[in-house]
């Protein structure tokens, strides 16, 4: 089962761009067992098919790379990362970017927490049991991020008062969205505006199937 998991996950990711060490199919693979596994007990996901997973929680994550270079240094924030998506399969597939979850449930921070240490991962993340609000307040987490991840259903309108501060001066926010989204960028537009910054960009994945959007926000002076 492991070995079938393993050859339709690196055809998946060689078909689209992004080619996998020895490691990372291991580590990936790892994920997948680990997810299912928890997923009886905790919900973690709705997603219980290993294409689904394949496509719509392990390559998600990584195709904002077709349009952002995060380099190796960087610190990322992945807020509400749930199961870890996109923060950790990132830094499966970039290992020295610096990363922090955070995650309000601590069901699944207790999962996070498992999975990176089965990973071998656990020295070089760091998760937090917290609201993004109370992060947000933070000395720890104010202008502290090259990037900031969502890939949540929270609008951009709501999540902009914890996102935006965590940016450092030229960071970027990037929020992961499907479907119509034009809507949702004008009512933000003020929202964004009170915290110095704007919508810098939209781009959308040219892998289909995921049906994927990124905006891009940044700090005016960024």
């Amino acid at each position: 089962m492991e070995t079938y998991f393993r050859h339709q996950l690196e055809e998946v990711f060689n078909r689209y761009g992004f080619p996998l060490t020895t490691e990372q199919s291991e580590q990936l693979t790892i994920y997948r067992t680990e997810l299912k596994r928890w997923n009886a007990r905790i919900n973690l996901t709705a997603l219980h098919d290993d294409t689904e997973v394949i496509y719509k929680h392990f390559l998600d994550s990584v195709s904002v790379l077709e349009h952002f270079s995060i380099a190796e240094g960087q610190t990322v924030i992945d807020v509400g990362t749930g199961a870890g998506f996109p923060g950790v399969v990132l830094k499966i597939y970039v290992p020295n970017i610096c990363l922090t979850l955070v995650e309000a449930s601590y069901k699944k921070v207790a999962f996070l927490k498992y999975l990176i240490s089965q990973m071998g991962l656990d020295s070089s993340i760091q998760v937090f049991a917290e609201r993004a609000e109370i992060c947000a307040e933070s000395d720890e987490f104010v202008n502290a991020y090259d990037w900031v991840l969502t890939r949540y259903v929270a609008s951009l309108e709501k999540s902009a008062k914890y996102c935006l501060p965590m940016l450092n001066t030229t960071g970027r926010w990037i929020a992961y969205k499907s479907g119509e989204i034009d809507t949702e960028i004008n009512q933000c537009k003020e929202s964004i505006h009170e915290f110095g910054a704007v919508v810098a960009g939209v781009y959308t994945s040219r892998i289909t199937q995921l049906n994927r959007t990124y905006i891009v926000v940044s700090r005016v002076n960024g």
